[in-house]
């Protein structure tokens, strides 16, 4: 039995610049930290020849060909893993559209596990690669490259998109009071609109050539953050993360609405420096960043929608179980 424990992540800046119609012309930057939630990924043997999956849905087939579920089929074909096998998807919460990069979470710990499983050990490189190849390359998903490289990766880091594909992943190195002050500054509420992030990345990626200049703007805001990061300097961060989501809006008329503008406009008046929604937009988490002493009156002034408390966290992807019993026979 092998599993894997995979984090999802908050972007603070640069989100849209790791689309591949933009990084080939003009590189991108992106700034986002890995969170206290996960996703979690059981594989366990079977006695029978059967391929037996559950997610939120359970499927029980002879043949990879012949899942439903495209992410679990490419995988354990990349993995080469064809019968024989029982995998378990379990996620701290849900998956559908909450612009915290779930989905690619899902992708990436699963790789991880049916990698253990044949008993090979990948870096987080190739983790975030292989990712990419299966929902960027084969399933031709309209999605950037951030969330395989964080969930990969882990902690707080600023990932670059070359123009020729390269990504680094390149720490922040924050002490340890700055890592707490920002920590506690940051609050995420649900906004109890779903949506699928495709449909909102396709508007964008077909918007790119009139929304260059948001998105060279929003590409310098995750380049330009290093000393207010390593700072704590939250009055800094609050100011830049508005800046970011007014460009963000530009990028697509799906990224925002009414109802997600007046629950910004509702935590700025109760005091938040500043905020913006996760994801690719039109729906999933809202962060604001708020000091300490003004929390209380942004949560009254969220009334009504769930916070989800967070710690950041320094790993990606990592193998928590990797158990196999051998019996051996007696004297």
């Amino acid at each position: 039995m092998v599993i894997t424990r995979t984090p999802l992540r908050v972007s603070f800046f640069g989100g849209g610049t790791d689309l591949a119609e933009f990084y080939t012309e003009h590189g991108g930057a992106v700034l986002s930290t890995t969170i206290d939630k996960y996703i979690y990924i059981i594989v366990k043997e079977r006695f029978d020849d059967l391929i037996v999956l559950n997610y939120s849905e359970r499927e029980k087939v002879e043949r990879v060909e012949d899942i439903r579920h495209n992410i679990f089929r490419e995988a354990l074909r990349l993995a080469g893993v064809r019968r024989g096998v029982e995998i378990t998807s379990i996620g701290d919460i849900p998956s559908s559209g909450s612009g915290l990069g779930s989905s690619s979470s899902f992708t990436v710990g699963l790789l991880n596990a049916l990698f253990a499983y044949t008993g090979e050990t990948r870096s987080p490189r190739d983790l975030a690669e292989a990712a990419c190849a299966i929902e960027i390359g084969i399933l031709k998903e309209p999605i950037g490259k951030q969330d395989q490289y964080a969930a990969s990766f882990g902690g707080l880091r600023r990932y670059r998109f070359a123009r020729d594909g390269k990504v680094e992943a390149e720490p922040i190195v924050v002490g340890y009071d700055a890592f707490l002050t920002l920590q506690r500054a940051c609050l995420l509420y649900y906004t109890n609109v779903t949506r699928k992030a495709s449909s909102v990345l396709s508007d964008q990626r077909s918007r790119i050539p009139s929304t260059t200049d948001s998105l060279l703007r929003l590409a310098g805001l995750a380049e330009g953050m290093d000393a207010a990061f390593e700072a704590g300097d939250i009055q800094t961060i609050g100011q830049r993360l508005h800046e970011n989501w007014e460009e963000k809006k530009k990028l697509s008329v799906k990224v925002s609405n009414g109802e997600i503008d007046a629950i910004y406009e509702r935590g700025l008046a109760a005091g938040a420096i500043g905020g913006k929604l996760l994801g690719a937009g039109g729906g999933g988490f809202f962060l604001f960043l708020c000091p300490p002493e003004r929390q209380g009156a942004l949560r009254s002034a969220m009334c009504g929608l769930r916070e989800l408390p967070i710690s950041f966290t320094r790993h990606g992807s990592k193998v928590i179980m990797d158990f196999e019993e051998h019996i051996y026979p007696l004297d």
